[in-house]
């Protein structure tokens, strides 16, 4: 191997990155006062070295240090339960098996965080994390594929609501698990569609996981496809495939429709090639301030593990959840109807589905290769949605 002794002046800090070809020699860089010792045990030849290399850590420390009132004249700061939080964070793979991750950290006084820098993080593995806890501000981001730009602030990706942890907090987190899909996610964070007197805004987050964390379309490197159409009692008002934009309406009652289609290709991106999701609900000029619409949402929940693969010899269930957006009363009198394709949707057949109120669950029979979903949801209140996403998830 090759050590390389950084001058006296010069920090030995270095990051390892997974892209680029190898060499068949490893090298690392040791700081100068420890590169001087094993260059004098060298010069005398009595020099061992013995490496063991972790390439990707399982553990991760957001840390902030905080002292309030003054600035102490020595700065030491100890990471102990009481002062942190514990995530135990996993990362689903998507094909791209290394993943770009940045939690974005900041004071109370402050309007943005500024100072962090991207990281990397194996993808399919599961990772001890350590945040600070209290009243720090905290929000994580993940891109499914390691980022041309590989330093500098994380853009793009999903993202979670901003939040703080307490000390005694112990969680869980998994990112890009099954069903990826267009959705208002029930986190909170991203936009709800909603109506201002005869004005609509119905932007929707095109890529959501099934924990809710979420991404709109634009926001990566990807040369993502969104189509969106809006109509109102059957006739097309306005075509919002171009972006997100407030639509003018008329104040009586109708029926309205939400079409949009996305589309995602790349060799990183492997589940959820494509979805269709149509939203129907009725809406007329809202009393007061800005009111949310009533879109019908199905969360997902898919038993699959960090590869996003299910055990296709024997059936399994996924289970679909039933809810409206922030501010809009939960679905009552309500229905599920779900089918599966294990050929990328050209041919389909009924997958049972138990349940009631908002709790259902569909038995995907055995197969191989990939399942793709289709549902059908309604409620009392006439809310309806069909999503189909092609090649949700995948069978091993």
């Amino acid at each position: 191997m090759v050590l390389i002794v950084r001058p006296a002046d010069f920090s030995a800090w270095t990051v390892w990155r997974p892209i680029r070809d190898r060499l068949p020699i490893p090298s690392m860089v040791v700081a100068y006062d420890d590169g001087q010792r094993l260059i004098a045990a060298a010069r005398k030849g009595r020099a061992t070295l013995d490496l063991t290399l972790t390439v990707d850590s399982p553990y991760l420390y957001d840390v902030w240090q905080v002292s309030k009132g003054r600035v102490p004249e020595r700065i030491v700061h100890t990471v102990t339960a009481k002062n942190t939080a514990e995530v135990t964070a996993s990362y689903g793979d998507t094909g791209a098996g290394w993943a770009s991750e940045e939690r974005f950290g900041w004071r109370p006084w402050q309007e943005y965080s500024w100072n962090d820098d991207q990281r990397m993080v194996r993808t399919g593995t599961t990772r001890q994390e350590f945040v600070s806890a209290g009243d720090n501000w905290w929000q994580h981001r993940v891109q499914h594929k390691l980022m041309f730009m590989q330093w500098g602030q994380l853009a793009g990706g999903l993202t979670e609501e901003p939040r703080r942890y307490d000390a005694d907090d112990r969680e869980t987190e998994t990112w890009h698990s099954p069903v990826i899909r267009p959705a208002v996610p029930a986190s909170g964070g991203a936009p709800v569609p909603t109506r201002t007197g005869d004005t609509l805004d119905v932007r929707v987050a095109e890529f959501v996981d099934a924990e809710g964390h979420y991404s709109l379309a634009g926001d990566s490197e990807e040369s993502d496809t969104v189509e969106a159409r809006l109509s109102r009692n059957g006739q097309q008002i306005a075509d919002l495939s171009s972006g997100w934009a407030p639509v003018p309406t008329t104040a009586q009652r109708a029926r309205y429709r939400l079409d949009l289609t996305t589309k995602r290709s790349s060799e990183e991106w492997r589940y959820a090639t494509r979805t269709d999701t149509a939203w129907e609900f009725t809406s007329a000029r809202p009393t007061g301030d800005a009111k949310p619409l009533s879109l019908l949402q199905v969360d997902y929940r898919v038993p699959a593990d960090l590869l996003g693969t299910v055990r296709g010899n024997r059936p399994h269930q996924v289970g679909l959840t039933l809810r409206q957006p922030a501010g809009v009363s939960a679905p009552t009198g309500t229905s599920v109807r779900a089918q599966v394709s294990f050929d990328g949707g050209v041919t389909w057949r009924n997958a049972p589905t138990k349940g009631s109120g908002t709790r259902y669950t569909a038995t995907v029979p055995a197969g191989r290769g990939t399942v793709s979903l289709r549902v059908h949801a309604a409620d009392r209140a006439g809310n309806t949605i069909d999503q189909t996403v092609l090649q949700a998830y995948g069978l091993r």
